[in-house]
């Protein structure tokens, strides 16, 4: 039989076995066919039933989040910065909705704890009313939406289930927690010049722990307990109570701090702050200066210079002044004595002992400060005039006839005693320490307030002229809030 013959008899037995594999194959796959669908709609269930949960823990994390950032905003280191915290959380959960907006949370206060760090600190997280007895150290917050009402985290499956009865809801939870991270200070430190937060000279004039307001000092200059200079560097990273490290040896740390006029921590209260004698200004001087214009080394962005760049001129004193100052600051009184100035002490000044007066503040009245207990309003005390009355009673003895304006020369040249943007960056805040400081070059001292002191020149390496301006709060100065977790 020859090849050709083979090969016409085989053609049919080949084409019947194909018609038999591809019948076979149609029949295996109607029979799948009804199990993919079931599988595929089993994975469609499961997937539903997943991302409805994965939206609630979305939707409960939201709240979480501004409801702890809104409570640490509030944190101020007292016992009412707790109760607001408590308010301003309830305010913003109770306004936030959840379920695809069809509810809205309903608020529990056990849902807000507190901390002294970011992990709650040694007591862990506390109640309000187990925080009031540690606030100066309080502020660190966290939201757990798992203390609310159960509703908030359940959900109700449709597919899952079939799988297996244990699954016919989801519970989902959201906690956070936020903190403020940062205080608007100056690691610069001096001395008060007296403990005493505030007395009244016999003029009526508001003297707060020993500087007087409109009077201009040599922040490098001073020592209410001797005739050495005395000035700190402080630890911009070591929170109080905390044994904090020399930074002298890391200046390039230190820098942007004084750039930025601020510390990596969120209180100066609640403990000892870590200090070390004589304050570097040879190196740091600069970032100093950048307040007038000369950013480098700083960062434009974070250390911009004062709307007004204009520093006081010593030659040229009598288009500020009446009597041309002796010197850029008040006179220092002579060994032995401390390195208090004629400001603190003005029976025995002369007239032109003082220096540079009233450039950014003027004196204020002890009877306002009474007045508001302690507390100065938005628009600041009341204050003496610029008169031949006052000045004479406040700048005793002699008489100098000021120059004539209501408002102080910065103020007049664009400046605002209100912060913003570009504006009083020239006002240092500078902590106030509790002297004398125990012996050593590293230390620890308390601070018992936070002075304005505004620069009416810029520094050298040896020398920060400053007028004394007031007080400040860590309320007004804390930094922003932020989440850590």
């Amino acid at each position: 039989m020859s090849i050709e013959t083979i090969k016409q008899a085989s053609a049919p037995t080949r084409c019947h076995r194909s018609f038999r594999r591809k019948g076979a194959e149609d029949g295996a796959i109607a029979i799948m066919t009804p199990f993919f669908i079931l599988v595929m709609m089993a994975m469609f269930g499961l997937a539903l039933d997943l991302s409805r949960s994965y939206n609630r823990k979305a939707e409960l994390q939201i709240a979480a989040d501004a409801a702890v950032l809104a409570a640490a905003a509030a944190l101020d280191g007292t016992e009412a910065g707790i109760d607001h915290a408590a308010t301003e959380a309830e305010s913003i959960a109770n306004n936030t909705n959840f379920a695809y907006s069809t509810d809205t949370v309903s608020w529990s206060s056990a849902a807000l704890k507190f901390g002294t760090s970011a992990d709650g600190g040694p007591d862990g997280w506390v109640d309000a009313a187990t925080a009031k007895a540690n606030a100066s150290k309080i502020f660190f917050a966290q939201v757990d939406t798992s203390a609310l009402d159960p509703k908030h985290g359940k959900i109700q499956n449709f597919f899952m289930p079939v799988l297996a009865s244990a699954l016919a809801e989801t519970n989902v939870a959201a906690s956070a927690v936020a903190g403020r991270d940062s205080l608007n200070v100056l690691p610069l430190a001096i001395c008060a010049n007296t403990d005493t937060a505030a007395v009244a000279l016999p003029s009526g004039e508001l003297v707060e722990y020993g500087f007087r307001r409109g009077v201009s000092y040599n922040l490098m200059n001073l020592n209410p307990g001797g005739p050495s200079p005395e000035n700190f560097l402080v630890n911009p990273v070591a929170p109080p109570g905390t044994v904090g490290t020399t930074m002298k040896d890391k200046l390039d740390v230190v820098g942007p701090f004084i750039c930025t006029g601020q510390m990596a921590i969120p209180t100066l209260r609640g403990g000892e702050v870590t200090v070390e004698r004589g304050f570097p200004i040879a190196s740091l001087y600069v970032q100093l200066n950048s307040r007038f214009g000369t950013v480098a080394p700083c960062l434009s962005s974070t250390a911009p210079a004062d709307l007004v760049v204009k520093s006081f001129d010593l030659a040229a004193a009598a288009t500020w002044m009446q009597d041309k100052p002796d010197n850029l600051s008040a006179n220092p009184l002579t060994a032995p004595d401390p390195l208090l100035t004629v400001a603190e002490k003005p029976a025995g000044a002369t007239k032109t002992a003082y220096g540079p007066l009233w450039t950014y503040a003027k004196a204020a009245k002890y009877s306002d400060y009474v007045a508001h207990g302690g507390v100065e309003p938005a628009g600041g005390y009341l204050t003496f005039s610029a008169n031949s009355t006052d000045w004479g009673l406040l700048y005793n003895p002699g008489k100098p006839q000021p120059k004539s304006y209501s408002s102080t020369p910065y103020q007049t040249a664009g400046g605002s005693s209100t912060y913003k943007p570009y504006r009083n960056t020239r006002v240092l805040h500078v902590p106030l320490l509790s002297c004398p400081i125990p012996a050593g070059a590293l230390s620890t001292a308390t601070v018992v307030g936070i002075a304005k002191f505004f620069m009416i020149v810029p520094a050298s390496s040896s020398a920060l002229y400053a007028e004394f301006a007031g007080m400040d709060t860590e309320a007004a100065l804390g930094g922003s809030a932020r989440l850590y977790r």
